[in-house]
């Protein structure tokens, strides 16, 4: 073969690896943004501050007690599982790494969703449905993965999200 022959049958496809390659880059790069992202939003006080009440002041209740606390503590556990709801739909589009968010918050999310099922629960009586649904299914395949109890929970097919923000 003459080499300038070899070289045009070559060259073609050395740039498509490497663009490939690029490519791939780019986007586990864009994905690693993202999560730390989605990190930065989970750990802000505001959100920090949803998580303790949905621990010391929703979570052991019954759904009808939730609607009697403060306007206020609502409103910050609304927003911390809204927050929540957020990062488990850029897991479910495969905008952040599902393994990443295990090992840094798997057991924070979980826990905080548990917590969380009264006020949940007292919304979808109120509202007619649950307003949470991504963070609930990503709370129970994390529990799964790392082997803690799974709470029975509203079966929530993928597509059927209403997102909330309050």
């Amino acid at each position: 073969m003459v080499p300038s022959t070899l070289l045009s049958v070559v060259s073609p496809i050395v740039a498509i690896a490497i663009a490939i390659w690029g490519f791939r880059r780019s986007t586990k790069a864009d994905r690693l943004r993202a999560f730390f992202e989605v990190q930065d939003r989970y750990l802000a006080p505001t959100v920090r501050d949803g998580r303790r009440v949905l621990h010391q002041a929703v979570a052991h209740r019954k759904p009808h007690e939730v609607a009697a606390l403060d306007k206020a503590s609502l409103n910050s556990a609304g927003y911390t599982l809204a927050v929540m709801n957020s990062v488990a739909i850029a897991c479910e589009g495969g905008y952040v790494e599902r393994d990443l968010i295990l090992r840094t918050m798997g057991r924070s999310f979980v826990s905080a969703v548990k917590a969380a099922r009264p006020l949940i629960d007292h919304v979808e009586k109120v509202r007619g449905y649950r307003p949470y649904p991504a963070a609930e299914r990503l709370a129970q395949e994390l529990a799964i993965v790392l082997g803690l109890p799974t709470s029975p929970t509203t079966s929530i097919p993928p597509g059927d999200d209403h997102v909330d923000a309050s």
